[in-house]
């Protein structure tokens, strides 16, 4: 059966369009962060994201999201620690979500709050030198703290920060000691 010159071009035009869209459909999020050492993508760090919720949720007063603690955690890590504890934390976050998976059927995101807590209680037992997960949770944990306690809002309304601590008072009344009183 010939095949028209119209058809041909119709068929080259659905196909290469359909490639075109095909690498949108299966992309990942880009991070928000560009990194130098590690490698984390939109995904990942939306798992940051509601781990630091969790660990410090939302209430009357602004959480771990609303500080952007995923965010300092995720710089600390690429700045600040070696590569063999960055590869370490990197392992244990990809076990970490592969544990969720296992044990609550989805990924940490899609968790219910309840599941998430009960995930992270039982990380909180695990030693964190064996279990990878348990690793990257604790570290994960102390930076969020660390990110929380030095946010702005943090320091600005609930522990407010004194640039140079003591006031100097040059007028105070003074005891004369040199009395003594029998």
């Amino acid at each position: 059966m010939p095949v028209s010159r119209r058809t041909a071009l119709k068929q080259v035009l659905l196909v290469s369009a359909g490639i075109a869209l095909l690498p949108s459909c299966l992309h990942t999020a880009p991070a928000s962060l560009k990194l130098k050492n590690l490698d984390v993508n939109g995904d990942d760090e939306k798992m940051l994201e509601e781990l630091a919720a969790t660990i410090i949720p939302t209430t009357k007063t602004p959480g771990a999201r609303e500080v952007k603690a995923q965010q300092f955690a995720l710089t600390m890590m690429d700045d600040c620690f070696n590569k063999e504890a960055q590869q370490k934390w990197t392992i244990g976050m990809k076990e970490f979500e592969a544990l969720c998976k296992k044990k609550n059927g989805h990924s940490f995101v899609k968790s219910t709050p309840a599941e998430r807590e009960s995930l992270l209680q039982s990380l909180e037992k695990e030693d964190a030198s064996k279990v990878p997960a348990a690793h990257f949770y604790q570290v994960t944990k102390r930076l969020t703290v660390q990110a929380y306690t030095n946010s702005e809002y943090y320091l600005t309304k609930v522990e407010e920060y004194e640039l140079v601590p003591a006031r100097f008072h040059g007028s105070i009344p003074v005891k004369d000691l040199t009395k003594k009183t029998l």
